[in-house]
């Protein structure tokens, strides 16, 4: 529920879904339902990098999301 009494949209909760898939795979391998959910949220239209971005912000990682971000990009070469 958001302040004003009205629940979360679709959009931002799979957002928020997928900025803690991310969190999992900073510190490891996801599980493979983990990849299945991550792959579904990646060909789903609502879920933009901006909504995904502020769920980051949201779930705390503030001042270490540049670090967290060459984390990512450094994985996937």
């Amino acid at each position: 529920m958001l302040a004003n009494g009205q629940k979360a949209d679709r959009a931002w909760r799979k957002s928020r879904m997928a900025a803690r898939l991310l969190l999992r795979k900073e510190k490891g391998p996801l599980r493979s339902r983990d990849q299945a959910l991550a792959r579904q949220l990646s060909h789903d239209p609502e879920v933009s990098n901006r909504l995904i971005q502020q769920g980051l912000y949201y779930l705390g990682i503030g001042l270490r999301k540049h670090e967290f971000d060459q984390k990512l990009v450094a994985g996937r070469h």
